[in-house]
């Protein structure tokens, strides 16, 4: 669209202020110069995860653990159990898990298991 706004003579300076006001997580499509393809690399699961919950696992984080909850367990479970934990819920599922799984490791007793499910 800026592009073709500058090849028809307009000035899209305002739309590229608007475009780069837009919330940073926001993934754009490879963009474009002189020919060439500038590739922007993508975030894998695992450096999202480092960046986001690293925090909640001092020892490292649990990767399978994560997975498994993700797997197991539907979006509205785990919004249900992160309520019921009075933990937030603005984050994906993985986050989600991950912040159940630390609340789960931070509060089991001798005869509990750290790693064991809700239901």
């Amino acid at each position: 669209m800026i592009e073709q706004m500058e090849a028809g003579g307009g000035d899209a300076t305002e739309l590229r202020r608007e475009l780069e006001a837009l919330e940073p997580e926001v993934k754009r499509a490879p963009q474009t110069r002189g020919g060439s393809r500038l590739e922007e690399k993508e975030e894998t699961t695992e450096e999202r995860l480092i960046r986001r919950v690293s925090y909640l696992f001092p020892n490292g984080i649990p990767y399978q653990e994560i997975y498994d909850y993700d797997y197991r367990f539907t979006q509205t479970e785990l919004v249900e159990q992160c309520r019921r934990a009075g933990l937030s819920i603005g984050c994906d599922k993985k986050e989600m898990a991950a912040k159940l799984i630390a609340r789960n490791n931070s509060t089991a007793g001798p005869d509990q298991p750290a790693n064991s499910y809700e239901v």
